[in-house]
């Protein structure tokens, strides 16, 4: 299909076959509808009306006041590929030093004994910390409604001389919320996990923190709608350097057979001079119109070189200079001027989910 139509210099599309993507699609199913019919014009879901615009008030900008000695602190956090949980409100939660160190001790000690059991908990058995709870003090800032926990678990290398290895590291964060972190006396609002480690120290992680805080945690998926909204936000934002293209990923029904997704690149230019024609650049808000305004603007020039509506696909993962999103609930942070506005859209996110 691609090859018979020229493409212009400032797109690339990529069309995958079902007998070359059979197992991808069945891994990124996640969220499609069963009913083509019903979805093939209507994909997204309902949405609010309007969200401020990070990037214009500054939050992705700006480079936050730290701490003496931390920093390079958020770089730990970019390019990393992160899996992303939404935490109810922990249950006696202290983000107090010794609470955070006795957090630590039984963290450590819980995951000893399954590493005994042969769980497949990827520890050493000698006696000694393995688990550290700390302030992830990159994250706070001086306006007291960023808040973050650290929590970094590592196994001791084989053998003399060798250094510990990081097998989880994860991020407990409320980023910019307009609501204090304390609801009530006992609880504390914490409401995205973002974790990178193996999957038998994740799940174990996921479980500890749910028995010992009160609290429910789920993994974190994003539907076409809050990708949609994601995109147009953060589509127009320059990065300072060469920014990398704005990447949209559909996949077909799986009625469909002989695709199974297309993916559409636009360079970060382009995708800024068609959001800049549609968005008011003394607004700092962006409303579902414009939103949708966007997002017509690139279907129909697809569909102009390709005759294919991705209106009637399922938009699953986005790209764009500042982030990588998957529905299924993966984060990849490429600019250190984005942590805060990424991460403090995620956090209305998983809040208005409460």
């Amino acid at each position: 299909m691609a090859s018979s139509t020229q493409t212009p210099p400032s797109q690339v599309v990529h069309f995958d076959s079902s007998n070359n993507a059979s197992n991808r699609r069945s891994q990124g199913s996640t969220g499609r509808s069963k009913s083509w019919p019903a979805r093939r014009h209507t994909p997204y879901t309902k949405t609010p009306k309007s969200r401020r615009l990070h990037g214009k008030t500054s939050k992705l900008e700006r480079t936050p006041v730290l701490p003496v000695g931390e920093a390079h602190s958020l770089k730990h956090l970019l390019n990393k590929t992160w899996h992303v949980y939404q935490v109810t409100p922990l249950n006696n939660f202290q983000q107090t030093t010794a609470a955070l160190r006795k957090y630590s001790k039984h963290l450590s000690a819980a995951l000893q004994a399954e590493s005994q059991k042969g769980i497949g908990v990827d520890l050493e058995s000698e006696v000694g910390d393995r688990a550290i709870f700390n302030i992830y003090k990159g994250l706070v800032t001086s306006d007291d409604n960023t808040k973050a926990v650290e929590l970094t678990i590592k196994a001791k290398g084989q053998g003399r001389g060798v250094s510990a290895r990081v097998i989880c590291h994860a991020i407990l964060c409320s980023v910019g919320a307009e609501r204090r972190d304390q609801i009530a006396d006992r609880l504390t609002v914490l409401p995205v996990l973002m974790i990178k480690g193996t999957a038998t120290v994740t799940r174990y992680v996921v479980s500890w923190l749910q028995t010992h805080f009160d609290c429910h945690i789920k993994r974190m998926t994003f539907n076409p709608m809050a990708l949609m909204w994601m995109v147009s936000m953060w589509a127009g934002v320059s990065t300072g350097v060469k920014s990398k293209p704005v990447e949209l990923l559909y996949t077909f029904p799986s009625e469909l057979e002989g695709l199974s997704r297309v993916s559409f690149t636009i360079e970060a230019a382009n995708a800024k001079n068609v959001w800049d024609s549609i968005h008011d650049g003394e607004s700092a808000d962006i409303t579902s119109d414009e939103v949708s305004a966007f997002m017509k603007a690139l279907e129909v020039h697809f569909f102009q070189h390709f005759k294919v509506h991705l209106s009637g696909l399922t938009l699953s993962r986005i790209g764009t200079p500042l982030v990588y999103i998957g529905s299924e609930g993966r984060l990849k942070i490429l600019a250190e001027s984005s942590v805060h506005g990424v991460l403090q859209h995620i956090t209305e996110l998983a809040m208005d989910n409460f």
